[in-house]
């Protein structure tokens, strides 16, 4: 139980640090982006590309502008499909403000699973006491 305890406290301290905004994910995410911009020309990197920017609603790595400088087209999934204007925002800013919202969630919940197995563990131990207290008096 300590194991997943301790487990536990380092699942919560490593989200809360790579879950937020200026984290460490986010130069990993703009270097993938960006890769699978100049990669798009394979299918592969196409439909993970295209999926990301429609499901989460962004542009590029850091814009459109990064289309441009990488001499790309513009894909139609870069628009806004009510007003057909493109995404302001990249890819990696709405990435980790979409994770900031869930990532405290997650950690409060990982540390309040952690603290009940602390109160797990401290009841179990008075559990034992109290058998061992009760084994004595019966002999």
């Amino acid at each position: 139980m300590l194991v997943c305890f301790i487990s536990e406290l380092a699942g919560a301290a490593v989200l809360l640090d790579n879950g937020t905004y200026d984290s460490k994910l986010q130069p990993l995410l703009r270097r993938t982006i960006l890769k699978l911009i100049v990669n798009s020309n394979n299918a592969d990197y196409a439909l993970i590309l295209r999926m990301i920017q429609e499901n989460i609603g962004c542009c590029g790595a850091d814009g459109p502008n990064d289309y441009l400088r990488l001499e790309q087209p513009l894909p139609p999934e870069c628009r806004d499909s009510v007003t057909g204007n493109a995404y302001f925002y990249g890819c990696v800013e709405e990435y980790t403000w979409f994770v900031e919202d869930k990532s405290g969630w997650l950690a409060g919940l990982c540390l309040f699973l952690g603290f009940m197995q602390v109160i797990n563990i401290a009841l179990s131990l008075v559990l034992v006491q109290a058998l061992k207290k009760e084994e004595k008096s019966y002999k």
